[in-house]
């Protein structure tokens, strides 16, 4: 009874500290972003005629798909994390193989023992 206590407990433990860990990706990725677009929008245009090389239309493009590229992909990225914590509930790597991985797996062990 003890056992089965302190092993929900530790599942507990380390399901908020997923969700923790998400929320804290989640505050990055906005800040990070926010931050991206108010350079786009208007410190860029301040140093524009200083710089001849801010100029070029090469950097504008490059720039351009940096700013709005680095959102879209991380945004994969944190909804693949969401989809793990709260969606699969942060089982283990063994907990959400496929069943045919598991069964290869499981031949090639009896294979080579």
């Amino acid at each position: 009874m003890e056992n089965n206590i302190t092993e929900k407990r530790l599942k507990a433990r380390k399901r908020v500290d997923d969700m923790k860990k998400f929320y804290r990706h989640l505050r990055v990725y906005i800040i990070i972003n926010v931050l991206l677009l108010v350079v786009k929008f208007n410190l860029f245009q301040w140093f524009k005629d200083d710089y001849e090389w801010l100029q070029s239309p090469q950097f504008n493009d490059w720039f351009s798909w940096n700013v709005f590229g680095t959102p879209v992909l991380w945004g994969l990225g944190l909804l693949v994390h969401g989809l793990y914590v709260f969606k699969f509930k942060s089982k283990s790597w063994q907990e959400l193989k496929p069943k045919f991985l598991k069964d290869w797996e499981n031949r090639q062990i009896e294979k080579l023992t």
